[in-house]
């Protein structure tokens, strides 16, 4: 069948059957959308992003990710400035509130994924941690 050796039907569906397992923590514990989920914690990696950035590290359609950015510093946990010398960017960055929320949440996150891996040897997990490498280093050269 080609679906069973259609690489990125393969990443896709194996994408969303790892992201069912967080679900509902980001969602129905926290209220957040996985779009905000995912800029809550790339802002938390780095000093600031801008939009287009955070379009790139999501990803998401812009629209999406400057609706997470709206609905996140409505709640106080991110804070956006424009630059300087383009008023046409906002950096982002992650408030200290915004800070304490993902403090809450990534626990959870953490110990949902490790649930998820529990049932696999050490060695399996390398060879997962080694082809999720390969796979990162192949998409490298874009």
């Amino acid at each position: 069948m080609f679906l069973n050796t259609y690489l990125p039907y393969r990443l896709n569906l194996l994408a969303e059957k790892t992201s069912q397992n967080t679900r509902d923590i980001y969602r129905k514990r926290h209220g957040l959308t996985r779009t905000q989920w995912r800029v809550l914690v790339n802002l938390a990696e780095v000093a600031s992003l801008t939009a287009s950035e955070l379009c790139e590290l999501v990803p998401a359609h812009k629209t999406k990710v400057s609706r997470a950015l709206a609905d996140l510093e409505a709640r106080g946990w991110v804070k956006r400035s424009t630059d300087s010398s383009d008023r046409r960017i906002a950096h982002a960055v992650i408030t200290a509130k915004g800070k304490r929320a993902l403090a809450t949440i990534q626990p959870e996150m953490i110990a949902a994924t490790e649930a998820l891996l529990a049932p696999l040897s050490a060695e399996e997990r390398a060879k997962i941690d080694e082809g999720l490498a390969v796979l990162e280093r192949l998409f490298e050269r874009d």
